[in-house]
């Protein structure tokens, strides 16, 4: 497992020693690594329209962006047209 991660066990051990000592049992539980909250998360109102065109066009992000600038007048950089579908 710690080789998995690419890190020795007395690392690994470490860690998991202090998350127990920080939150007990419960800290050995997997969890997610999702963050609680994303601030800078693209709105509703121009993901929507994104992920639709997305999925009709099938064109990879940059050409996209491209795309969405045109005719729709939405300014978005590749990577955040490829990270408006959901899967």
């Amino acid at each position: 497992m710690a080789a998995e991660a690419g890190i020795s066990r007395r690392c690994l051990a470490a860690k998991w020693y202090a998350r127990w000592r920080t939150h007990g049992e419960d800290g050995l539980l997997d969890h997610s690594s999702r963050p609680s909250a994303s601030p800078t998360r693209t709105s509703e109102g121009i993901a929507d329209p994104v992920e639709a065109l997305r999925r009709q066009i099938k064109y990879g992000p940059a050409r996209l962006a491209a795309e969405l600038e045109r005719p729709h007048v939405v300014t978005v950089a590749p990577a955040t047209a490829s990270s408006c579908v959901v899967a």
